[in-house]
C-alpha cells in the first residue's frame, strides 16, 4: 500500500508541475495587459464617482439657491414687519448725488410689509441735530453735505434710532420724468403759490433741460413733471414747513396715478429713473414693488420734528426739536405703533445737548399741521403787468428818510423808459415775482460760513442772474430791510410761524418782480432759453 501511495503521490506532483508552469507563463505573457486593464477600470471608476458627486452638488446648489430666493421674495411680500427706506432729494444741476451736494429733501418711507400702508414723515432740513460720531451739531442737512449718504444715513438713525434698511437719492430730474411718463397729475394752485409758480418752472426748465410751458391761471391745473416740481419747491410765500407738505402731496398724488398705469408704464419709469438716482435696492426689489403697486397706499404724511421752536443757535436760523426725546417718542409710535417705547440713553444725551444749546429744555406742544394752498400774496403796489414800468424809482424825501434810518439802501433804478421798452418782451420770457432781484445775505440771518452747504472757499452754491439784475458788488445787501411798501420783492420776509425757513435761502433764490396781476399768456418754455431764467432754490 504505502508503494502504490508512493508512486500515485509522484505522479500527480510530477502532473501539477506543467500545470503551474503553463499558468505562470501566461500570466507572465499578459502581466501588462492586466496591469493596463486594472488601470483602465479603476479611471472609470473614479470618474463615475466624481460624476456622481458633481451632478449631486450642482442639484443641492440649485435647491439652496430655489429656497433662499422663495424666502427673499416671501419675506418681502408677506413678511409682519415694516420695510424702512432714507429718501433724499438733492438740488444738483451736474448730477452729483453724494458728498456737496445739497439735500432739500429728507424723508422717512416707513412700509409696513403685511398692509401695504405707506407713512410718509419729512424731516425738516433746519433741523439742529448731531451730525457726525465728533460730536458736531448743526442743520441736519449738513449731514449729507459733509458725507453723502453714508453720513446722512448715520446721522438720522443715531438721532431718531431707527434702522434703516435702504435708501434712495434723486434729483429733481429724476421726479419730472417720472412724472411725466405718469402722464402728470391734477391739483388745485392757490393765489399765493400762483404768483410764484412760473419763475419756478423757467427755473426747473433751465437746470433739468425738460421743456414745459408756465400756467395760466390759479385754481385746478394739469401739471407735468416739470410743473409738479417747480410747485414741490415753492416756499417764497410761507415757510419751509408749509414746502415738505407740498414735497409729500406730489408724491401722494404720483402714488396713486401710479396704481392706475401699465406695468409697461411702470416699467418705464423704473428704466428711466433708476439710472438718475442713488440707491442700495436693486431691481429685483423694484420689480415686485411695481407689480403690486395697487397693494400699498399712503396712510399718513406729516412732519418732524412734531413739537419745535425756531431759533438762531450761533448765526444759524435752526428748527429745535422740543424735546428731541418727546419728538423721538411720538415717532415711534407713528411708525411703528409702539405704545411702550421709551428712548435709549444715546438719544437723551443727544436732547440735553440740544436743550443747553438752544435753552429750550422742556417738552412743548405739538405745532399746527402744515398745509398747502396757503401763503401771502404779493403786495398790490407791485406792477401790474411786465410792460409797465416799475415803481422803483423813490422820491427825494423817501430817499433822505432812509439815508437817517439805513446804512445800506437799494439804489434806484437809473434804467430810462425807453431801456424798459426794449426789455418789456423780453421780460415776458421769465413771469412772476422776483424775477430781477437778488437775495440779500442779511436776509439768511447766517454768514456764508453757517449756512448748510457754504463753506469757506466752496463754489457749489451759485447764482444764475436774470435779465436786469444787479450784482451784489452794485446792490447793497440790506434790501429787506426796506418798509414792506416800497420792497418790490417778498423774498426775504419772515413768518412768525418758521420765519427762518423763508429767510434760510440758497443764493441761486432771488426775489421776484412782478405779482399775480403780472403773469402773462402761458409761454413755452425750453432748456435753451435758460441762461436767464431766475435762480430760485
Amino acid at each position: 500500500m504505502s508503494y502504490e501511495y508512493e508512486d500515485e503521490l509522484e505522479r500527480m506532483k510530477h502532473r501539477k508541475r506543467p500545470t503551474r508552469k503553463r499558468e505562470s507563463d501566461f500570466i507572465n505573457r499578459h502581466q501588462e495587459e492586466f496591469e493596463e486593464r486594472k488601470i483602465r477600470r479603476a479611471k472609470a471608476l473614479r470618474k463615475k464617482r466624481k460624476k456622481k458627486k458633481i451632478m449631486r452638488l450642482t442639484i443641492l446648489a440649485v435647491l439652496l439657491i430655489v429656497v433662499f430666493a422663495g424666502f427673499f421674495i416671501f419675506r418681502r411680500l408677506h413678511d409682519d414687519g415694516y420695510w424702512t427706506i432714507a429718501v433724499f432729494g438733492v438740488d444738483s444741476r451736474d448730477g452729483n448725488l453724494e458728498e456737496n451736494a445739497l439735500s432739500d429733501v429728507e424723508m422717512i418711507c416707513n412700509i409696513d410689509r403685511a398692509t401695504g400702508e405707506i407713512t410718509l414723515v419729512s424731516v425738516y432740513r433746519d433741523t439742529y441735530l448731531k451730525i457726525d460720531s465728533d460730536g458736531t451739531y448743526h442743520k441736519i442737512n449738513e449731514a449729507y453735505f459733509k458725507g453723502g449718504h453714508k453720513q446722512a444715513v448715520a446721522a438720522l438713525e443715531e438721532n431718531l434710532d431707527l434702522k434703516f434698511d435702504n435708501y434712495a437719492t434723486f434729483n429733481w430730474k429724476a421726479v419730472a420724468d417720472a412724472i411725466n411718463i405718469l402722464g402728470g397729475i391734477d391739483l388745485e394752485i392757490s393765489d399765493a403759490e400762483f404768483a410764484y409758480i412760473n419763475s419756478f418752472i423757467t427755473e426747473t426748465v433751465n437746470s433739468t433741460g425738460i421743456g414745459s410751458h408756465q400756467l395760466e391761471h390759479a385754481g385746478m391745473n394739469h401739471l407735468d413733471g416739470v410743473q409738479a416740481v417747480a410747485y414741490a419747491r415753492l416756499r417764497l410765500m410761507d415757510t419751509d414747513f408749509n414746502r415738505t407738505a407740498r414735497q409729500r402731496k406730489v408724491i401722494s398724488l404720483a402714488m396713486e396715478k401710479a396704481k392706475n398705469a401699465s406695468f409697461s408704464e411702470l416699467n418705464n419709469i423704473l428704466m428711466a429713473v433708476l439710472p438718475q438716482i442713488s440707491t442700495d435696492l436693486g431691481i429685483d426689489d423694484l420689480i415686485p414693488l411695481a407689480k403690486n403697486v395697487n397693494k400699498y397706499q399712503i396712510v399718513e404724511t406729516t412732519g418732524f420734528p412734531f413739537s419745535r421752536e425756531t431759533k438762531k443757535i450761533g448765526r444759524m436760523d435752526c428748527v429745535i426739536p422740543t424735546t428731541l426725546e418727546s419728538n423721538v417718542v411720538q415717532l415711534h409710535q407713528l411708525l411703528f405703533g409702539d405704545e411702550t417705547y421709551q428712548a435709549p440713553s444715546s438719544v437723551k444725551a443727544i436732547s440735553q445737548k440740544i436743550g443747553e444749546d438752544s435753552g429750550l429744555t422742556e417738552p412743548g406742544e405739538n405745532a399746527p399741521e402744515a398745509n398747502t394752498g396757503g401763503g401771502r400774496v404779493p403786495s398790490s403796489t407791485q406792477p401790474a403787468a411786465p410792460e409797465t414800468e416799475p415803481e422803483t424809482e423813490p422820491t427825494e424825501e423817501s430817499t433822505e428818510t432812509e439815508e437817517t434810518t439805513v446804512e445800506e439802501t437799494i439804489e434806484p433804478n437809473e434804467e430810462t423808459e425807453e431801456e424798459d421798452s426794449e426789455d418789456s418782451d423780453e421780460e415776458k420770457e421769465t413771469i412772476g415775482p422776483g424775477s430781477h432781484l437778488s437775495p440779500s445775505r442779511e436776509s439768511y440771518g447766517e454768514s456764508d460760513e453757517e449756512r448748510p452747504g457754504r463753506h469757506p472757499g466752496n463754489s457749489s452754491e451759485t447764482t444764475a442772474p436774470s435779465r436786469g439784475e444787479e450784482t451784489e458788488t452794485s446792490r447793497p445787501a440790506t434790501e429787506s430791510s426796506r418798509p414792506a411798501s416800497e420792497n418790490s420783492a417778498p423774498f426775504g420776509h419772515e413768518n412768525q410761524n418758521g420765519g427762518n425757513q423763508n429767510s434760510d435761502q440758497t443764493a441761486s433764490g432771488g426775489g421776484q418782480s412782478g405779482g399775480p396781476a403780472s403773469q402773462g399768456p402761458s409761454a413755452e418754455i425750453s432748456a435753451e432759453d435758460g441762461e436767464n431764467g431766475p435762480g430760485v432754490s
